[in-house]
C-alpha cells in the first residue's frame, strides 16, 4: 500500500526576486533532505533527521528502515497510520 502524502503547500503572495531564488534553492535541496512522517491519529511526528534514540532509532534513520512492528510512542498505532509530510 502506498503511503498517504500530506501536502501543506499553500498559495501565497508573490515573493521578491531574492526570496524566490532562495525558495528555489531550498526546493532543489529538499529532495535530498530527511523527511518527516506524522501520525494521522494523534499528530506525533517522526523526523528522520532526529530519529527516536530512546526507542532505538538513531538520528538519520530513514522511515523505510524503521522496523515494521514499530509503534507510535504517543498513541501506540503502527506505521500504516503515518503519513509523509510535504511542504
Amino acid at each position: 500500500m502506498a503511503p498517504l502524502v500530506v501536502s501543506l503547500d499553500a498559495t501565497s503572495a508573490p515573493q521578491a526576486d531574492g526570496a524566490a531564488a532562495t525558495a528555489g534553492h531550498r526546493d532543489a535541496a529538499a529532495s535530498d533532505d530527511f523527511k518527516q512522517w506524522v501520525c494521522v491519529i494523534c499528530g506525533w511526528v517522526y523526523d528522520e533527521a532526529a530519529g527516536v534514540p530512546e526507542e532505538g532509532l538513531a538520528p538519520g534513520t530513514r522511515w523505510a528502515d524503521v522496523p515494521a512492528d514499530w509503534r507510535c510512542p504517543l498513541c501506540d498505532v503502527g506505521k500504516d497510520d503515518f503519513a509523509l509530510v510535504e511542504f
